[in-house]
C-alpha cells in the first residue's frame, strides 16, 4: 500500500485532487487475540492511512473503511456466519452496498482525511469472548 500510494500521489497533477481509500477492519479499534498477524497487518495499514493523510495533503486525501462481518470466511459455515452477525449490537450483517455507499461519502466529503468509518454493526463497541471451538488458527 505504501508504494502504490506514493506512485498514485505522483500521478496527481499539481492542481488536482486525489483520494485513497483503504479497506482496514474495525479490529484496529477492538483487537482480538485470535487473529494476531491479521490484526497487526490491519493496524499497520491504519497507521499508514493516518500518516499518509498528513504526508500527501493537500493534494491527496487518505481515509479508510473498517467493515465488520460482510461475507463468511472460508472457515465458517453459513450458520456460524449468521451467529456471528446476530451477536452484533445492531444484529445485522454488513452489506457490500454499505461499503460502496461509504466510498461515495468519503469521495464527497472534501474536508475528510485520516479517518476510518467503521461499518461493523457496532462490533467495535463490544468485546465478547469466543467459544473455544470458534477460535481460528492462523
Amino acid at each position: 500500500p505504501l508504494l502504490l500510494s506514493q506512485k498514485f500521489a505522483e500521478q496527481v497533477s499539481a492542481n488536482g485532487e486525489g483520494n485513497i481509500i483503504n479497506i482496514i477492519d474495525q479490529r484496529v479499534w477492538n483487537p482480538t487475540p485470535h487473529f494476531i498477524s491479521y490484526t497487526l497487518s490491519k493496524t499497520g495499514l491504519w497507521t499508514l492511512t493516518q500518516t499518509l493523510a498528513l504526508a500527501l495533503a493537500p493534494k491527496v486525501r487518505v481515509n479508510g473503511i473498517g467493515p465488520g462481518p460482510t461475507l463468511p470466511s472460508t472457515r465458517q459455515t453459513k450458520e456460524d456466519f449468521e451467529l456471528q452477525w446476530q451477536a452484533l449490537p445492531l444484529k445485522r450483517r454488513v452489506m457490500p452496498q454499505d461499503i460502496s455507499n461509504a466510498v461515495l461519502y468519503i469521495l464527497s466529503a472534501k474536508s475528510m482525511t485520516g479517518q476510518m468509518i467503521a461499518l461493523d454493526s457496532g462490533q467495535h463497541l463490544s468485546w465478547y469472548p469466543s467459544p473455544p471451538d470458534a477460535v481460528a488458527k492462523e
